[in-house]
């Protein structure tokens, strides 16, 4: 017998702000450490998607036997809204390239088997529950209501097939960047975060589940973040578990090409764009694990970054590893710059490409009808 959640009634407008009211941003925001008490929820059955609604944030009632539980068919994006800190746009929050996080999201749902869900109703989702909780987007730049679209599935059953029936939802929480500092790079030389023709290219949340292990050294080390190497010879830069990666040697910039390994970020794709009004050439093109780790131990002009959502830019400071390897990047100037680029872009303060941007209006008397 299989069984799914029922539908969660709409909240009413005096419902959402009753959820709302007296609430405080903590100081420091952290992640995660408040979430916003609303979220958007919708469910694909009978092979259509229902509205995305607005409702409380409260347990969704899962039996035990659900499919998302056993078999990890589970996606998820994670965004951003900013508060509008510019004078030229007429909206006080702003969504960044909503369309692009579409298009990744429904990217992730093909690999998965799992259904897409129409780009306009992702993003008429997100200016919903946006606008509800525009008192929530912090004020300080850098900060953001962080936005985690997720998708499982939510048929009850056993069976080693796909979900019939799946689960979209929308919650929030305001944050600070995830790194607000310079960072240390754990290089990894034995476990793979993902192979060819895999799930490395999409944000599947088994992906992040199978990196846990292999971040045990980082708290034993002192170390933020693993950087990963292919999974045939250990050799090629990829990524950090939560970030693209990019190097700077002179004023070129490089990044690992798109595989199926490899995250097609939205912040990695940005700073491609903006990279050459710095002045830097821009390159696509296999990073040599050795090649890098000498040129730093050379004393040569090098820089290292991660880029995501959650991270924007995070400069690395040291790269180390198991055999004791310890090697500071004094410079982090480029990607520093590139940062600041980004965040006013971010912010509504400097201008940007088209759909870069995207002004999400108040809505003080609740959700649209």
């Amino acid at each position: 017998m299989t069984m799914t959640p029922s539908s969660p009634s709409p909240a009413l407008p005096d419902e959402l702000a009753a959820r709302l009211d007296g609430i405080e941003l903590p100081d420091p925001l952290g992640f995660s450490r408040l979430m916003a008490p609303v979220m958007s929820v919708a469910y694909y059955r009978d092979g259509a998607w229902e509205t995305p609604r607005l409702t409380g944030l409260d347990p969704l009632p899962l039996a035990p036997h659900t499919q998302a539980l056993h078999y990890g068919q589970a996606i998820f994006e994670g965004m951003k809204a900013y508060r509008n800190l510019g004078d030229d746009l007429d909206a006080p929050t702003l969504l960044f390239r909503p369309y692009e996080h579409a298009r990744r999201f429904n990217r992730s749902a093909a690999r998965l088997g799992m259904p897409e869900l129409d780009e306009q109703v992702f993003v008429t989702a997100l200016e919903e529950l946006v606008g509800t909780l525009e008192r929530l987007v912090p004020s300080r730049q850098g900060q953001s209501l962080y936005l985690r679209p997720t998708m499982f599935g939510a048929t009850a059953d056993l069976s080693v097939v796909p979900s019939t029936e799946f689960c979209f939802l929308i919650c929030a929480t305001p944050s600070d960047a995830f790194f607000t500092t310079p960072i240390s790079a754990w290089i990894e030389r034995h476990y793979s975060r993902a192979g060819a023709g895999g799930t490395g290219n999409v944000k599947a949340a088994g992906n992040y589940a199978a990196s846990f292990a292999a971040a045990a050294p980082l708290r034993e080390n002192g170390f933020h973040q693993l950087l990963w190497l292919d999974a045939v010879e250990h050799r090629y830069v990829e990524e950090f578990t939560a970030m693209n990666v990019f190097t700077r040697r002179g004023d070129v910039l490089v990044t690992p090409p798109l595989s199926d390994t490899i995250l097609a970020g939205i912040t990695r794709d940005s700073l491609l764009a903006l990279g050459p009004s710095f002045g830097l050439k821009m390159e696509e093109r296999p990073i040599d694990i050795h090649e890098l780790t000498d040129a730093v131990a050379a004393g040569e002009d090098v820089e290292v970054f991660g880029c995501g959502t959650g991270a924007v830019v995070a400069p690395v400071e040291l790269l180390g590893d198991e055999t004791g390897l310890r090697l500071p990047l004094p410079d982090r100037s480029v990607a520093l710059d590139l940062r600041g680029r980004l965040l006013d872009i971010q912010h509504g303060i400097s201008a940007a490409p088209d759909g870069w941007q995207w002004p999400v209006t108040a809505l003080p008397d609740g959700p649209r009808a």
